[in-house]
């Protein structure tokens, strides 16, 4: 039965076009809207890294490959959420939002003992801002308010294959359906008692995407050791971009003017990703992420921003039980530690508006078919000193695992 109800929301939540993670942020005014840690709340502990890592018994979106490694007949339900708490200041003033959202909704089976696939929903990115500000009327020393206000954002749509040439080498291929609605409104009011102007923009995104990844590991047996190495790549994605902008002018009397938008110039950088992960006696694992995205060869539809490319590097660590007893909590415990340092892909006042993020997490077995993974993470935005804005933030992941063998005929003494 939780199955069935998972099936179902998974479903439901397909078929909405508005499905977007909430981050509430001035820098989600950028392009498509704020990038979000969405994953696995194991891979988010981890410092948000994934590439080398296998999926046994989860579903890991950081490499199309990893989910060669579910077991043949298995399945896997992922369920996962975000909670979020940003604390925004500039110019000594200090802003403070909550919000919530889904992190991923997907199941995973293995098919045969080589081959398995699964099908995921993540939301991708979130436009969630107001900002208030002057401009200076030309030639004079006064000024008139101007409000930028957005919300809405892209989801995803994947279906992943993965496929084990050997027992230690796995590839896999994964295409994503992005769509979603961003909405941006700027309010002018040259005079309150005179009139106010109003530009509404509904964009409309649609496209597909195309990820490639393999992995490949090896146990060494006098040192205990196993070393998994991966590779990924998510190949540059053209998006479709239509909507109209509505002009509206108050004067004693309400004008409106609107103009139909269609454009195919907004894309989704290529991005490639190396990883590795060490596993010590079956206990100490350190895993490690490098990837790096050509925001500076992107342009963005019915926007200006100018990107740069961007690094991102992950480091994790995690603690496995010793003596593993799902009847005992204290010996079921897996713990985890991670550091996640993004360099951004843009800049504002030629300066890099970068990420760094520190994370713990703690994993458990409720029953054998359950697993629970949760973490805490405690991000800044905007590093550099002098930056006009910055945000400090604090989140709490949690992500359900439901595992089952299917297919399997009952045996009868």
């Amino acid at each position: 039965m939780n199955y069935r109800i998972v099936a179902a929301v998974i479903f439901s939540v397909s078929l909405s076009p508005e499905i977007h993670a909430q981050n509430s942020s001035p820098y989600s005014y950028f392009g498509l809207g704020a990038f979000n840690t969405v994953d696995n709340a194991r891979n988010v502990a981890l410092g948000n890294t994934g590439i080398a890592l296998e999926s046994e018994n989860y579903l890991n979106s950081k490499n199309a490959a990893a989910i060669a490694g579910i077991n043949e007949k298995s399945v896997i339900f992922d369920v996962g959420g975000v909670f979020k708490y940003n604390s925004i200041s500039s110019n000594g003033n200090i802003d403070k939002q909550f919000n919530a959202n889904f992190s991923n909704l997907g199941i995973g089976f293995g098919v045969t003992r080589n081959f398995a696939f699964s099908i995921n929903l993540q939301p991708s990115t979130s436009s969630d801002y107001k900002i208030e500000s002057d401009i200076p009327i030309e030639g004079t020393s006064s000024t008139y308010p101007i409000t930028y206000e957005g919300t809405g954002g892209i989801a995803n749509a994947g279906i992943n294959a993965g496929y084990k040439i050997t027992k230690n080498w796995l590839v896999g291929a994964k295409v994503k359906n992005y769509f979603g609605t961003v909405k941006r409104n700027e309010t002018v009011t040259p005079s309150s008692d005179i009139y106010q102007l109003e530009i509404s923009k509904n964009i409309r995104y649609t496209g597909f995407g195309y990820s490639f990844g393999t992995q490949y590991s090896h146990y060494f047996e006098d040192q205990r050791l196993q070393l998994t190495l991966g590779a990924m790549v998510n190949l540059k994605t053209k998006m479709t971009a239509k909507g109209e902008t509505v002009y509206t002018a108050d004067l004693n009397y309400n004008s409106s003017t609107t103009t139909t938008l269609k454009s195919r110039n907004t894309s989704l950088p290529l991005e490639k990703g190396l990883g590795f992960s060490m596993l010590y006696k079956d206990r100490y694992r350190l895993t490690f992420d490098y990837t790096q995205s050509d925001w500076n060869k992107v342009t963005g539809a019915f926007t200006n921003e100018k990107y740069i490319k961007q690094n991102v590097y992950g480091l994790g660590f995690e603690l496995l039980p010793e003596y593993r007893n799902n009847d005992v909590f204290g010996n079921n415990l897996i713990y985890r530690f991670g550091v996640n340092y993004d360099s951004g892909y843009y800049q504002i006042n030629n300066k890099d508006i970068n990420k760094l993020e520190t994370t713990v997490g703690v994993g458990f077995n409720i029953k054998r078919s359950l697993q629970l993974n949760l973490t805490y993470g405690y991000g800044i935005r905007g590093l550099q000193q002098g930056t006009a804005v910055r945000e400090n933030y604090h989140m709490l992941g949690i992500s359900v695992n439901f595992l089952e063998n299917w297919f399997i005929r009952s045996q009868i003494n």
